[in-house]
């Protein structure tokens, strides 16, 4: 895959263009459920009950649904250059193996990680029983065992970032669609990883604008992703 980022950026915007009503309509509905939601969350939590820690539940969870449905309207876009808002809630079915890759897809972050946080918990206690503190590790040696820990999170979080779409396209099982971002983005650590920069660096900016410019540029980065997961299982097939 010829991987110019800046093209890809500039292909993915006009995509993005021929379909902008339908992206800021689901960027409004979805901002306004998750204040709704967020709202009705902070009520019910003032009290820890049964029902608040349900409906945290099931909140999340549909909010996670319609994270799915996002992707399954890039997917569509991509491949026919048409979707419908209905194409939001028509990956539900879904949601339990993508909670389930994501718990799996955290846990493996999590392991890589586990290294440099055991360096820094030993470097930073000399007595298991007392409380540890970053007082006695001077900068250099913290900021290596700070890229101990960074370092392999970013890696696996690049490797592993097209799970989600790989449940969504072909609803691979939960390991399936793990390995499968594994293969496919073997031999693009750098230029995901600076793609995924240039990606940060456009949503901070439109950030801003008292964060109107989220209405674009989520829908953006939603598109680039979506362009580069197509261009990278199609040159892993040939």
């Amino acid at each position: 895959m010829k991987f110019s980022k800046r093209k890809i950026i500039i292909n993915s915007w006009n995509t993005l263009k021929n379909h902008l009503r339908l992206w800021i309509f689901i960027m409004l509905l979805i901002f306004g459920l998750n204040l709704f939601l967020g709202t009705i969350q902070d009520i019910l939590l003032g009290k820890v009950t049964s029902q608040s820690i349900l409906f945290t539940i099931a909140a999340s969870l549909f909010q996670m649904g319609l994270n799915l449905g996002m992707l399954r309207i890039a997917l569509n876009i991509n491949k026919t250059n048409k979707a419908t808002l209905k194409d939001l809630i028509g990956s539900f079915h879904m949601l339990i193996p993508y909670v389930l890759a994501t718990i799996i897809f955290l846990f493996i972050m999590l392991l890589a990680a586990s290294p440099g946080i055991v360096l820094l918990f030993v470097s930073i206690s000399s007595d298991w029983d007392t409380i540890a503190t970053l007082d006695g590790l001077n900068a250099g040696t913290t900021f290596i065992l700070a890229l101990l820990i960074i370092v392999p999170v970013i890696y696996v979080s690049i490797r592993l970032q097209f799970y989600d779409y790989f449940i969504i396209d072909n609803e691979c099982s939960i390991l399936e669609s793990i390995i499968n971002s594994a293969k496919i983005t073997k031999g693009y650590i750098s230029e995901l990883f600076l793609l995924g920069a240039m990606l940060t660096i456009i949503v901070l900016i439109s950030i801003v604008p008292l964060g109107a410019g989220l209405l674009i540029s989520i829908p953006l980065g939603i598109t680039v992703n979506t362009s580069v997961f197509r261009g990278l299982k199609t040159e892993t097939k040939d």
